[in-house]
Parts: structure tokens; sequence; C-alpha cells
């Protein structure tokens, strides 16, 4: 059952004991829904949908993200022909994909600035406590793997266990390219989201390298096709947006060397 993992990870974390309580109950509730529920799509879905609220409870900036990866997780699956079993499956996927930054600090989470490598390493376990909080939940199927291998790369450099190409789950390569999109796109602290024929841009320059060119190529002509119902307003004339603060890229919160892609930083869900 989650709720013991949930309550160990928030009870080290800087809350303590209160957030164990406020976040383990929903995070109990949710678990037997789903596990009680599973010929029930709208019941299922709300109960995944309350996995996600604990951690929108810890970290206000990932309100609505997982939402908004979980559709484009299902725009790219349904470009790829894949069942409708399965195209459920990711978006579970998505939207539960960080349930592991239930195990970290929210101090790390709320951080403006560069996370020193210390931080970072606490950060990079997020997807493995994912993993260990839906484990149990036998119907998700293929969601534990993409909750688990969603920063993995194409070329092997990413994590938790540095695999590369098509030794990564499928499903988890369909997220990883869902969760950097919306990362870039949507609206943080510190910057503008970017638009979205920008953020195709970013990740067909980074495709092969950090992302499967295939999945890149299907939300480009799903979003052709369908739209994204996010796009940010445009700015005002005369009301600028919020200019990137010193050492911070558009992806996050590490300044990004010109040969990494958008997975370039720490804190804003395009590789953390």
């Amino acid at each position: 059952m989650p709720a013991a993992p949930v309550a160990v990870l928030l009870w080290r974390s800087p809350f303590g004991p209160l957030a164990a309580l406020l976040a383990v109950g929903p995070v109990c509730l949710a678990w037997r829904s789903l596990r009680r529920c599973r010929p029930e799509h709208a019941a299922r879905q709300t109960a995944v949908r309350a996995l996600a609220q604990a951690v929108h409870i810890k970290d206000r900036y990932t309100r609505g993200h997982g939402e908004r990866v979980g559709l484009a997780a299902v725009l790219i699956a349904r470009e790829l022909g894949l069942d409708e079993d399965r195209t459920e499956v990711l978006r579970c996927a998505g939207i539960l994909h960080d349930i592991g930054k239930l195990g970290v600090p929210a101090r790390l989470l709320r951080k403006e600035g560069p996370l020193t490598p210390a931080e970072r390493r606490i950060m990079e376990q997020h997807p493995e406590h994912g993993a260990e909080i839906v484990r149990g939940l036998d119907f998700l199927g293929e969601a534990r793997a993409a909750v688990l291998h969603h920063h993995e790369r194409m070329d092997g450099r990413g994590y938790p266990h540095g695999l590369a190409g098509e030794r990564i789950p499928e499903v988890a390569r369909i997220v990883a390219v869902a969760d950097a999109f919306d990362a870039m796109t949507s609206t943080r602290s510190y910057r503008r989201g970017r638009p979205v024929a920008a953020a195709l841009e970013e990740l067909e320059r980074c495709a092969g390298t950090q992302f499967d060119p295939r999945m890149v190529a299907a939300l480009r002509r799903a979003l052709a096709v369908h739209g994204w119902p996010f796009t940010e307003e445009p700015e005002q004339p005369g009301q600028p947006g919020e200019p990137e603060r010193p050492g911070q890229s558009v992806t996050g919160h590490l300044p990004a060397p010109r040969e990494q892609c958008a997975g370039a930083r720490t804190g804003d869900g395009v590789a953390v």
C-alpha cells in the first residue's frame, strides 16, 4: 500500500509529521478507491487525480501540470495508433509521473536559484519514489514504468538507470516528451511559457539525444490537428513578461550549455 512510503517520505521532509497526516489520508483513500473500482473509468480517473493532488499540496507550481502531461501523452498515443486501454494507461502515467516529488523537500521544489549538486541528487530520486508509491496498483500496468523512467534519455545520459534507446519503455518515452512540452509552454514564477511552436522546435532539436524522434513527430502532428488548449495569452503592448533571472535558462534553473537539450534544468518538470 503506497500510504506507508508516502508517510515515510513526508515525515522526513521539512514539513514533518503534519505533512504526513495531511497527505497520507487522501493518498490512502484514493488507493483504496483505485483497487475497488477497477471497472469504473470515472472513479479511477477521480482517484488518480486525488493521488496527484497530494503533490499539488506540497508544490503549488505543479498544479495542473500532471493533467496537461496526461493530455499531451494521450495526443501522442492516439497519433501512434495505440489502443484505448494503453492510451488510458498513458493518461494515468502523465497525471502521476511526478508523484515521487512527495519525497523531495519542498524547499528544493520551490527553489528559484540553481540547485547544488547534492540537491540535484536528491531531486533525481523522485522517479524511484514515485514507482514505489504506485507499486501494487497492478491495473495501472505500464504507468509504473513511465513513472520510473520518464527522465531517461535516448543517449543513455538520463536517470535513474541510464537506459538508452528502445531499452527505455515506450510509455516512458511518450511521457518524457509530454512532460517537457508542458514544462516549456507553462509560465513559471521565473519566466513566461514558450509558444507552442518554440517548444516543438526545442523538442526537435533534442530528438535523438534526449527524446525519441518518433514521439516528438507524433506530438507535432497531433497538435497540428487538435491544437493545444493551454496556450499562453500573448503579452500586451507595454506589459512585457517577467524577464528571466540571471543564471536561468528558459528550460529551468540551471543555465544549459548549447550542447544540452531541454533536460538541462532542475525544477520545472522538463528533466527533474
